[in-house]
C-alpha cells in the first residue's frame, strides 16, 4: 500500500521500520498491539501502509532492531533480546501462557521455574506474531533461552558444587572452557551462555588430551557418570549435535534477516517437540523416575545431589 495524502515527513528508515508525520492527526490500528490509534506521527513496518505502528510499538520494534544489528556475539545479542522480551510480555499474559503449557503436557512439571519462564513468553510471543505476520525471530531467541537455562539448573550449576574447592586457575585461561570455568570459580558470574556451553562440550568430546589435564573437565566427565541416561550427554551424535543444529537457527535470529514460521517451527520442535532437547536433557540428568503419559524417564525440576568422586 503506498503512503497516504498527507505525509509532510519521512524520517531516515531504521531497518524495516520508518516514521512519518502527518498533516493531520489520523484514526489507525496499530499492526502490533491492535489499539486504536489517532496520531500525526506514525511508523510503518516494511514499508508497508497496512502495517502501521504506534510510537510504543515502534519503539519497542526499534530496541529490538538496534540490537540485532549491533556488533555484540550471538549469545550476547540472544542474551540482550531475551531481556527485552521479558519485560515487553505482561505478567499476566506470561502466566496465561505458561498454564496453556502446563496443561498441553504433563512433562512441563520437571523443568525449572526460569525454563517455563521463557517458554511461556515464548509462546506468547509465538501466538502473538502469527496474528501479525511479524517475522519470528523474537519467538526463537526466547525459546533458546529457556533450554539455556534448563542446561545451567541441571548441569552448570550442579559441576559448580562438584568444583567448588577446586583450583582451576590454568582452566580459567583456557580458551576453549576458560568462561566455564570461569562461572565455576566465581559465584558471582553469570552463567554460560548456549553457544559457550556448546563449544565446551565440543571440547570435553573431542580433546582427549585436555580430559586428563583438566581439573573442570576430568570433574564434568565423573558427574555425567552419576547420571544413568548420561550417554546423550557425551555422545557426539547426542547434545553436541543437537545444539550445532539449533545454534544455527538461534544465531540467525539475532541478526537482522527475516526468520520465518518454519525456521520457529523447527527450533520449537528441537527445544519443546514431543523428542525436544529439553526433554532429553531431564531424563539425561537424572532417570531416577518414569513419565506415564509419556513413557519417558523424567527427574525433579530441582536435579538431585550427585557425588563428584
Amino acid at each position: 500500500m503506498t503512503a497516504p495524502p498527507g505525509v509532510i515527513k519521512a524520517f531516515e528508515p531504521r531497518g524495516p521500520l520508518q516514521q512519518f508525520r502527518l498533516a493531520e492527526n489520523t484514526a489507525f490500528i496499530c499492526f502490533r498491539c491492535r489499539d486504536r490509534k489517532i496520531a500525526k506521527l506514525q511508523a510503518v513496518y516494511s514499508g508497508d501502509w497496512t502495517k502501521r505502528l504506534c510510537n510504543g510499538c515502534y519503539g519497542y520494534l526499534l530496541s529490538l532492531y538496534e540490537i540485532k544489528a549491533g556488533t555484540a556475539s550471538d549469545d550476547e545479542k540472544a542474551e540482550a533480546l531475551s531481556r527485552a522480551l521479558l519485560l515487553a510480555v505482561k505478567p499476566e499474559e506470561r502466566r496465561k501462557a505458561e498454564q496453556l503449557f502446563r496443561t498441553s503436557t504433563k512433562r512441563a512439571e520437571y523443568l525449572s521455574p526460569e525454563a517455563l519462564l521463557f517458554i511461556a513468553t515464548a509462546e506468547h510471543v509465538a501466538r502473538s506474531i502469527e496474528t501479525t505476520s511479524f517475522e519470528w525471530s523474537p519467538a526463537v531467541v526466547v525459546l533458546c533461552k529457556a533450554l539455556e537455562t534448563e542446561l545451567v539448573t541441571r548441569i552448570m550449576r550442579p559441576l559448580r558444587a562438584c568444583v567448588s574447592s577446586e583450583n582451576l586457575a590454568p582452566d580459567c585461561s583456557d580458551n576453549d572452557i576458560g568462561r566455564v570455568a570461569k562461572f565455576c570459580s566465581d559465584p558471582n558470574r553469570s552463567p554460560p551462555e548456549l553457544g559457550t556451553f556448546a563449544h565446551f562440550l565440543r571440547t570435553v568430546i573431542h580433546s582427549k588430551d585436555r580430559r586428563q589435564t583438566s581439573l573442570l573437565i576430568r570433574a564434568f566427565v565423573r558427574l555425567m557418570a552419576d547420571w544413568p541416561g548420561s550417554q546423550w550427554l557425551l555422545d557426539p551424535q547426542g547434545l553436541c549435535h543437537d545444539l550445532a543444529a539449533l545454534s544455527e537457527i538461534r544465531n540467525r535470529a539475532t541478526h537482522t534477516g527475516v526468520i520465518g514460521r518454519e525456521d520457529y517451527k523447527t527450533c520449537r520442535e528441537h527445544v519443546i517437540g514431543a523428542s525436544g532437547m529439553i526433554w532429553k536433557l531431564v531424563n539425561s540428568t537424572d532417570g531416577t523416575s518414569r513419565d506415564r503419559s509419556a513413557g519417558n524417564r523424567i527427574s525433579p525440576a530441582a536435579p538431585v545431589a550427585h557425588k563428584c568422586r
